[in-house]
């Protein structure tokens, strides 16, 4: 994706607020609903696909796009991993310094081994997360997401109805607006926003 005229006039004002210290204003978009009173998220620690803790904390200084989801999703997980993917692939990768977490709402199958193979060929620039359930639906709760597991099949597997928004950070942890289905240059607009400001 090239930089469109408005996109770069937005990161060219976004980047003379970050040089005066201020917090730039995130513009109306579709798709975008801007938290107007953004808070500092409450830290968690949940595991990595790779089988380490990861304190949310400990991302303090770069912007973090995160997304409920599961490996078992028939649909829309694969298609946000996707956008998600692209999004790291926009302005010619420049965006790539926002972490993405993809958050489990499936801790009971979704290993950290299981996360790394689902994640694998997707992209390496997405971090996979899992943990017990109810400490999982506790962090959700602080995104103001929500997730339920539907009773399980006769084969006895089930499905997981989840939250389908993308949730922004900013460098200093707090939730600063929500993608409802926003497009790909959207979603660009607002994290180029957030890497800008001082860290």
């Amino acid at each position: 994706m090239r930089t469109s005229a408005p996109l770069a006039a937005v990161l060219a004002l976004a980047a003379s607020m970050a040089a005066a210290g201020e917090r730039a204003t995130i513009p109306a978009l579709p798709g975008v609903v801007v938290n107007p009173e953004p808070a500092a998220v409450a830290d968690f620690t949940l595991t990595d696909q790779g089988g380490k803790p990861l304190a949310f904390s400990s991302l303090r200084g770069s912007p973090v796009l995160v997304f409920f989801g599961f490996t078992h999703c028939p649909n829309v997980c694969p298609t946000t991993l996707g956008q998600l993917k692209l999004l790291h692939e926009a302005e010619g990768g420049s965006l790539r310094a926002a972490r993405i977490l993809f958050i489990s709402v499936d801790g009971d199958r979704d290993t950290p081994a299981r996360l790394a193979s689902y994640l694998k060929p997707v992209s390496s620039g997405i971090t996979g997360l899992t943990g017990d359930p109810k400490d999982t639906a506790q962090i959700a709760a602080r995104f103001a997401a929500v997730f339920f597991r539907e009773p399980p099949g006769k084969d006895g597997g089930y499905n997981v109805m989840h939250s389908t928004q993308v949730y922004a950070v900013d460098k200093a942890g707090r939730l600063r607006a929500t993608f409802n289905d926003a497009s790909i240059e959207a979603m660009a607009k607002v994290t180029g926003l957030l890497l800008s400001e001082p860290g």
